[in-house]
């Protein structure tokens, strides 16, 4: 795991002499103001001290942080938790830079120009998790740092290639976990390796290549691919060397004695494993210390240098027991100074709660009195809603039931009206069978008119259905225009002729007819297609129907449909006029198709009204508000497409 701090020390380009940097920054922190200048150099020291120097590292970033805090210079304050976590993350502080990694979230979330330090911090928080062997919560952190770094314009390759390398080295190590894991973590590992390989071979070469380098020999190891892992250890080890980046080459010597063991080659590792030895003593890096020890010892082992093996051994078990006992002693301490901390939280909480209670004694009785008296009116309040609701709920019934009377009426008009056409064609196809069996042919030629005029029935009871829907959901509009009434009964009475020829009915439109409406043109004459339609199944042959104009009072004009059947009872028109279908005459009933005709005559603010009586015929009387006669009305109809069917 600590194999990923290496990665951390690349954000920063050093130079050959990292000494002579830190020389450098320390005699500008000497002389600079305590402004934002300042806190950036005081994370810079943070930041290459991480490694070296962790006590100095964590007093740097603590000035750091203090002063953009005071500053209120955020950008700054995120740059320094950032180090102050790399530092504690170096340590094997986890808690601390994991504290350290979520206040710099949180404050980059509010800064828009800390971007990628939000990245870099979600890259933290994925090492951490990654050090703890969770997994899981360490690739969600990559993933999204990574998506991250890929939406910020431009997208930096360097910052990416880091990202790919992580995950990269978070698939190796759930691979060599043990843990239940996916059984892609092996390709994956590969794939980001090559991924993170690509992006620093476009690069110039630096301490992220190396980083790189190492890794990918790490993820090849994995895999029992001794010499393709030797050969990247050592192009690494040779970067390392370039760029006096020590740290990387203490972990990356470290790694290759691994392969070299693996490879029955101890002597090469113990030459090796003494130099990176020294130098985790010199960085004060007691767990690489302790990992270079145990190594060592192995490597000895296997070249029969056993007493110095164990000796190497005993030092590096006592090593990782030192180290075992500062993390106790440091979690000791956070827990007593936590324990301190909140009892003090305690007695603050407990005085400040003794005032707040005799404050709260003195409003105590008025607020007891207003308690009462909201209580009240919260009462009154409630009683006026609930009588509201009740009647509301009345209402609703009432309507509910009404609907629901008005649904079963609109059920039987159409079962009622759909029985006619559909008889008509039961009785032709049995005409039809026996005309074939006798062989008529004339009367089965003569047979094709009588069942397309059952069609034209059916089709225009479908097509009344569908107007009647349209206009009970509110989608058809009228579109009023001056109409010459004598032009509207003329059309429809010649539309209806052959039919009332056929069943020996007279059809005529009164020689005094005359007047103009305000009306729509499709909507008039769908109105007058079904009345006429019901009057001629109401009529016998040797009947009469007359299409007439009447004027009516309020300035309107009637148009009035007039036939000799054998009328209806008042509880009949009643009937008809609610909804119901009767049935009359010869062949039907006045159904959907009066209820549409109603429904079209309020909609273009007229009414449509009923007179009979039995044995003396009916009287449709469709009345529409007038208009005065001008060209508009004058011009002759045209032949469009009904807008709705006869019923």
């Amino acid at each position: 795991m600590k194999r990923l701090v290496c990665l951390l020390l690349v954000l920063l380009p050093l130079g050959a002499s990292a000494q002579a940097r830190l020389d450098s920054l320390r005699q500008r922190l000497a002389a600079s103001r305590p402004d934002t200048s300042r806190v950036l150099l005081l994370n810079l020291l943070c930041w290459e001290n991480a490694t070296r120097d962790a006590r100095s590292a964590q007093a740097y970033g603590r000035q750091g942080l203090a002063l953009a805090r005071e500053l209120h210079f955020r950008l700054g304050e995120v740059y320094v938790l950032n180090s102050l976590a790399l530092a504690a993350y170096v340590q094997h502080d986890e808690p601390a830079a994991s504290r350290s990694y979520q206040q710099a979230i949180r404050v980059a979330e509010t800064e828009p120009r800390a971007g990628r330090l939000l990245s870099l911090a979600l890259l933290g928080l994925g090492r951490i998790a990654n050090q703890q062997r969770d997994f899981a919560e360490g690739e969600k952190y990559f993933r999204q740092a990574l998506a991250r770094m890929q939406q910020q314009k431009p997208a930096s390759a360097s910052d990416i290639g880091m990202v790919q390398n992580h995950l990269s080295m978070l698939y190796y190590e759930w691979q060599r976990s043990g843990l239940p894991a996916p059984d892609s973590v092996g390709r994956l590992s590969l794939r980001y390796a090559g991924h993170a390989l690509a992006t620093f071979r476009r690069l110039p070469p630096d301490a992220k290549l190396a980083s790189c380098f190492s890794d990918v020999a790490l993820v090849y190891a994995q895999h029992q691919r001794y010499d393709s892992a030797e050969y990247y250890h050592r192009a690494a080890q040779r970067l390392y060397e370039r760029f006096g980046e020590r740290f990387g080459q203490t972990q990356n010597q470290l790694s290759l004695a691994d392969v070299l063991l693996a490879r029955h080659r101890p002597a090469e590792a113990v030459q090796l494993l003494r130099p990176a030895l020294a130098w985790a003593h010199q960085l004060h890096l007691s767990g690489l210390e302790a990992q270079a020890r145990q190594s060592l010892a192995t490597a000895l082992a296997a070249t029969g240098q056993g007493l110095e093996a164990y000796q190497q051994t005993r030092a590096g078990q006592a090593l990782l027991d030192s180290i075992q006992a500062t993390e106790r002693r440091q979690d000791l301490t956070r827990l007593r100074v936590q324990f301190d901390s909140e009892r003090q939280q305690s007695r603050v909480l407990a005085l400040t709660q003794r005032t707040q209670l005799q404050r709260r004694y003195l409003w105590w009785l008025g607020g007891l009195l207003l308690a009462v008296a909201a209580g009240l009116l919260a009462a009154g309040v409630l009683g006026w809603r609930l009588r509201r609701s009740r009647a509301l709920l009345a209402r609703q019934n009432e309507e509910l039931t009404t609907t629901r009377a008005e649904q079963d009426r609109l059920y039987a008009l159409i079962a009622h009206d759909l029985r006619s056409p559909v008889v008509a064609f039961t009785g032709l196809a049995d005409l039809l069978t026996s005309y074939v069996e006798r062989h008529d042919t004339a009367r089965l030629l003569r047979l094709g008119g009588r069942m397309r005029q059952a069609a034209e029935g059916l089709r225009g009871l479908l097509d009344n259905l569908l107007s009647w829907a349209l206009a009970q959901r509110g989608e058809l509009t009228p579109h009023p225009e001056p109409l010459a009434a004598a032009d509207l009964l003329a059309e429809a009475a010649g539309l209806y002729q052959p039919s009332a020829e056929a069943a020996g009915v007279q059809l005529v439109v009164a020689p005094e007819a005359s007047g103009h409406l305000l009306a729509d043109r499709n909507m008039t004459r769908t109105v007058l297609r079904n009345l006429i339609s019901n009057a001629l199944r109401a009529t016998p042959a040797g009947g009469r129907i007359e299409l007439a104009t009447a004027p009516a009072a309020g300035g309107g004009l009637s148009l009035l449909v007039r036939d000799t059947g054998e009328g209806m009872t008042a509880t009949q028109l009643q009937r008809v006029s609610g909804g119901a279908p009767i049935t009359s005459g010869r062949s039907g009933a006045a159904g959907l198709g009066l209820r549409l005709s109603q429904a079209f005559a309020r909609v273009q603010g007229g009414r449509l009204a009923l007179h009979s009586q039995p044995g003396e015929g009916t009287t449709a009387v469709l009345t529409l508000p007038a208009a005065a006669a001008g060209p508009a009305a004058l011009a002759v109809p045209d032949a469009a497409t009904p807008h709705a069917a006869v019923a």
